[in-house]
């Protein structure tokens, strides 16, 4: 498909990681991206994709929802839980409102159908490296709650703290097994509280549950 605005004169990305199992269509996007990234890795699956992304961490992921094994959201879910932050863009045939308010409660950045143009990517692209949120024109981003696109930052002791909330430990085992203050796990936790607008510890795993947290 054409393009209706200008295209990107400069780099956007250092690295990009594209997950898709069908090649040619993987390679298309490549040949769309080239010019706006340094280096583009191909991936067709997501256990590929997580590999990829512990062996060398990109700027950007492109992925598809559907693909052999586990999906994209399960791949980024599984990354979430090891501490990358990488943004994650889906750009996917599977473009039913549903599946655009799960991949963004599960943490995604943006959301455009195969059956967008051109433009539409590098409009999602551009908008995640700016580090806001993209929904593409074929979705209503009413059709999604605002308090999903709410960006929740995770470091690795608080994502850690946050699951084992969620699986029933208390506040001393959690010091004890990570090595922590009971003080300083305490602070964590009502730094997650606060985040998520919540105010006892089982809203606090609902809710971490409800946005894909964990």
């Amino acid at each position: 498909m054409g393009s209706a605005r200008p295209w990107p004169s400069y780099k956007l990305v250092y690295r990009l990681i594209i997950a898709d199992e069908h090649r040619v269509v993987a390679e298309g996007i490549q040949q769309l991206l080239v010019g706006l990234s340094d280096s583009i890795h191909i991936v067709g699956s997501g256990e590929e994709l997580v590999d990829e992304v512990r062996r060398n961490p990109p700027s950007v992921v492109v992925s598809e929802i559907k693909m052999p094994g586990i999906g994209g959201i399960d791949a980024m879910k599984i990354l979430r839980g090891e501490g990358y932050n990488t943004p994650f863009i889906f750009l996917t045939m599977h473009d039913k409102p549903a599946t655009a308010v799960a991949a963004v409660r599960a943490g995604a950045r943006a959301f455009v159908s195969k059956c967008s143009g051109c433009d539409e990517l590098i409009e999602a692209l551009e908008t995640v490296v700016q580090g806001r949120f993209h929904v593409g024109s074929s979705l209503s981003a009413g059709t999604i709650e605002p308090r999903y696109w709410r960006k929740v930052e995770l470091t690795g002791n608080r994502l850690r703290i946050l699951q084992l909330v969620a699986a029933g430990h208390g506040t001393k085992r959690i010091s004890q097994e990570l090595g922590l203050s009971v003080r300083t796990v305490e602070s964590h936790k009502y730094w997650l509280m606060r985040e998520l607008e919540v105010h006892t510890t089982l809203q606090l795993r609902r809710k971490a549950e409800e946005e894909g947290l964990i």
